[in-house]
């Protein structure tokens, strides 16, 4: 994987009493955004499903890629809170 090194977004959700943030890297030449959960942060809300997921030793858990030339921020990190519903971390 290479990204684009002037593009990548910080995403959050502090809801619930749930503090997740994760980073999305573009990927270079393409429409295409990985999104990874640091693996730095407390994941003790996630750690019964992070052995589903690549680790890199770089940038945390690839927990989903997102198909968009540009990412916003209201729109990762509202893919970020149905990743965590769909895992049933809230």
């Amino acid at each position: 994987m290479k990204f684009d090194p002037n593009q990548h977004l910080h995403l959050g959700y502090y809801e619930n009493n749930v503090d997740v943030e994760a980073v999305a890297y573009k990927l270079e030449h393409t429409n295409q955004w990985v999104v990874f959960l640091d693996h730095e942060q407390d994941t003790t809300v996630v750690k019964r499903i992070l052995d589903q997921y690549d680790l890199h030793e770089k940038y945390g858990y690839k927990i989903f890629t997102v198909e968009t030339d540009e990412l916003s921020y209201d729109v990762g990190s509202k893919l970020l809170e149905e990743w965590l519903k769909a895992n049933n971390i809230i």
